[in-house]
């Protein structure tokens, strides 16, 4: 059965919200203090929530077993996997489908309405088959993208799981691609001898270095490659993060110019990946524990300090661009576009998984005490 979701620019169906993985929800959010609910899993929770056309919330899981939820938080179904679950799933919501990666190199297929298995494939490699890299899937060429420690990207068909194109993913390939409108794929791929090189890749096949950045005194292979690309179509704008021997290097590339707009040093490295703002601006949260905005022409706007001493999971905003985090500490951050920041809530255990919005702004926080907390967005209106 084929659905079209009733509100496509506002269905998160991949870490991020969309293949641009901007972490940008289109409308206003104000989110209540208290959680409504909070969704059991069977294990901690390092993946992001993604949701459906039908709105069904999909949760994946380190014990290895992925559930749908229904939009009120009523169980629908679950289904274990072989492997656990840190990869971020993605999801076809035209077909129903949801795209699972393991921590065993397997990719599974299911059906969104009731979790049965539509075709599973184990990616090849010779050494380590874990997928910790969050998903992608594109809808014009019907493929899923995700690599392995294995150090290679792979798109499998959609349909069936059979693999097609292959290409190098460098060392430590924790960092998902991310794609433009056009399905064309981004990503960051470190090589020794070489250092780090911001990678387009065209549907044919086509790479173009953007930007490389040369070895540190360390080594390629200490330049952790964790963000995924941030793709701005409205601007054709890719931003994207670099880890030197101790800082890391925001970059933004003009697509339009083919040339860098601007770069700006962090003191300390960065695994998650940015948020964008409705007005051009990027989010970026560090292992300093800060939080800090840059402006489209890469001036700083702000700096947030969060308390924690490391932030591993990425920041999602609004349309006004008020920007919510989770940290290591377990608390829930709300900090607006001037910087003011308060801790809206403090689960039991640490956040590593990069919040989701639903389609109607409700704010989707997974834990690792085996939950997913979830807020009420104050200014959400009913179909």
């Amino acid at each position: 059965m084929t659905t079209q979701p009733r509100d496509p620019s506002q269905l998160w169906t991949v870490a991020g919200g969309g293949p641009g993985r901007r972490g940008l929800w289109g409308g206003r959010v104000h989110l209540e203090p208290e959680p409504i609910r909070r969704l059991p899993a069977r294990g901690a929770v390092q993946a992001s929530v993604v949701f459906d056309a039908e709105d069904r919330v999909l949760v994946a899981d380190m014990a290895g077993w992925i559930q749908a939820f229904s939009s009120e938080g009523r169980p629908l179904w679950q289904r274990p996997l072989e492997g656990a679950v840190s990869a971020s799933p993605a999801v076809d919501a035209a077909k129903g489908r949801v795209y699972v990666g393991t921590h065993l190199g397997w990719v599974y297929a299911l059906s969104t309405a009731d979790g049965a298995v539509l075709w599973r494939q184990r990616l090849p490699t010779q050494s380590d088959a874990r997928i910790v890299a969050d998903l992608l899937f594109l809808p014009l060429a019907q493929t899923v993208v995700m690599s392995s420690w294995g150090g290679r990207y792979h798109a499998l068909e959609a349909e069936t799981g059979e693999p097609g194109r292959s290409w190098d993913a460098g060392i430590s390939p924790q960092a998902g691609a991310s794609a433009d409108d056009s399905g064309t794929l981004y990503f960051n791929r470190a090589v020794r001898g070489e250092g780090v090189a911001c990678v387009r890749l065209a549907g044919d096949g086509t790479e173009t270095v953007l930007h490389r950045q040369p070895e540190g005194q360390r080594g390629a292979g200490r330049m952790l490659t964790s963000a995924s690309p941030l793709v701005d179509d409205t601007r054709s704008v890719v931003y994207f993060c670099v880890n030197g021997d101790l800082e890391t290097r925001v970059r933004a590339w003009s697509l339009r110019e083919e040339s860098l707009l601007w770069s700006r040093e962090v003191a300390r490295f960065t695994v998650a990946t940015p948020a964008l703002c409705e007005d051009g601006a990027v989010v970026l949260a560090g292992l300093d524990g800060g939080l800090r905005a840059f402006d489209a022409s890469g001036t700083p706007r702000f700096s947030y300090a969060t308390g924690a001493e490391y932030l591993l999971a990425g920041p999602v905003g609004d349309a006004e661009g008020n920007v919510f985090l989770g940290d290591p500490l377990g608390r829930v951050h709300a900090v607006d576009r001037a910087g003011a920041g308060r801790v809206l809530f403090e689960a039991p255990r640490s956040i590593q998984a990069r919040p989701a919005f639903d389609r109607h702004g409700h704010l989707h926080v997974g834990c690792t005490d085996r939950t997913v907390i979830v807020f009420r967005n104050r200014l959400a209106t009913a179909d």
